[in-house]
């Protein structure tokens, strides 16, 4: 059973993977690995789950032999299960997992599509319910039958009307009880994503600084990267393309080598017309598994004047740097930027967080707007995708859209059906 749980956490294990994510203990320097090494670590874990998932198919039928049988021997049921579980019985049991996310999807979205269409809190709120009864409700009716366990019931029953009205009054109780009913939206800090608006100009270059500084929006967000000879230079991606070298990490190569082939900016520039035209930044501090340990330090130490110029905060994924930088800086803000939805980061020692919006869930808010800390998410471009994140509260959102997410209008009770979607990341 406990082999069974396992594997149905990538199917939102009826609700509760969420709340288990974001409960993991987790210390600083193991989120920087993750999040560093997220895409051979997901698919190397990906291969894993599919092997066991594929596995568990063959033999899904174990407990209900191990039931069932007289004879309980755990060879002889394991023998029966392996026996049942053909590939025809393989393919079956993978189009009912199939099944069991698409009904839980089509239940969630069509009652967002409900709720988009009529604008009453009574339904929206009936509509939580009936999300955390009946889609956990179908997954449970699921996996039962893929354990060849069966599922029968007539409806008309006497017998089953102490049921219904349960199930209706748990329906009222957990639209009640559920951590989806969102915030009043607060005015969004508009951060503009690398300096640039609606593609007017290149990502962290001066040019697009200067361009956009005009607007005085509250921050322009920017990536730096230190070269193996410890200078800081603007760039968001973590490789350079080397003629006849390939694709190098940055880090690895020196400023020289770099500029050699491609035009760069150097950091130390890029913040001194900031400080000139007024505009406030949040830097990226970009990392690599071969980022020097003291990268945190020695930034500071070479831009600490500058930086205290204006209200500039750094965020990157890094947490040994972002210590070190405020050891030697005390007054800035430094904040967490996150890529995976994992670990309680609540208890982790920053000023600010830095989501991104495509991960963001309740139980994740939950965990960090007690600690009274901004919460921004990042990218966000679609309108849509901006009203979620400020009803969801958030304080800010880093986006190449700075003049559309300055003018956005929020109405709670048209834009409430929103919320609702969230219920995809739960459950899916």
């Amino acid at each position: 059973m406990v082999g069974l749980l396992v594997l149905l956490m990538p199917f939102g294990l009826f609700g509760l993977t969420s709340v288990i994510k974001t409960a993991i203990p987790i210390s600083g320097s193991l989120f920087t690995w993750l999040t560093i090494n997220r895409y051979p670590i997901l698919i190397g874990l990906a291969g894993m789950y599919l092997v066991l998932l594929v596995l568990a198919l063959r033999i899904r039928k174990f407990l209900y032999y191990l039931v069932s049988n007289d004879d309980n021997q755990l060879a002889t049921v394991f023998k029966l299960a392996w026996q049942d579980g053909g590939s025809s019985d393989l393919w079956r049991g993978g189009l009912w997992l199939v099944g069991m996310l698409s009904a839980s999807g089509l239940i969630i979205i069509g009652l967002a599509g409900i709720n988009r269409v009529i604008e009453n809190k009574e339904i929206w709120w009936l509509s939580q319910g009936v999300i955390n009864f009946v889609v956990p409700l179908v997954q449970l009716t699921i996996i039962l039958k893929l354990l060849g366990v069966p599922v029968n019931y007539r409806a008309t029953d006497r017998l089953w009307w102490p049921v219904w009205f349960l199930s209706f009054a748990m329906v009222g109780v957990l639209g009640g009880l559920s951590g989806n009913s969102g915030r009043q939206p607060i005015p969004q800090t508009v951060i503009v994503h690398r300096g640039v608006i609606d593609h007017d100009a290149t990502g962290n270059t001066i040019a697009a600084l200067v361009k956009n500084s005009r607007y005085h929006f509250p921050y322009v967000e920017m990536d730096v990267q230190e070269t193996k000879d410890h200078h800081f230079i603007c760039a968001h991606d973590n490789t350079i393309k080397i003629p006849h070298g390939g694709n190098q990490e940055i880090d690895r190569l020196s400023l020289k080598t770099i500029q050699q082939y491609h035009r760069v900016e150097l950091f130390g520039d890029y913040l001194r017309v900031a400080n000139r035209l007024g505009q406030p930044l949040i830097i990226e501090l970009k990392l690599t598994n071969h980022s020097d340990s003291n990268m945190g330090m020695r930034f500071a130490q070479l831009y600490r004047h500058q930086l205290q110029q204006l209200p500039h905060q750094v965020h990157s994924i890094g947490y040994r740097p972002l210590r070190q930088i405020k050891q030697e800086i005390p007054s800035i803000k430094v904040g967490l930027v996150t890529m995976l939805n994992f670990g309680n980061i609540a208890k982790l020692s920053v000023d600010f967080y830095t989501l991104e919006h495509v991960t963001i869930t309740n139980y994740l808010m939950r965990s960090l707007t007690g600690e009274g800390r901004p919460i921004y998410a990042w990218t966000d471009n679609r309108r849509d995708s901006m009203i979620r994140a400020a009803m969801m509260g958030v304080n800010g959102q880093v986006t190449d859209q700075a003049d559309k997410l300055a003018m956005l209008k929020i109405n709670a009770d048209q834009n409430r059906w929103l919320l609702l979607l969230n219920f995809l990341l739960d459950y899916l």
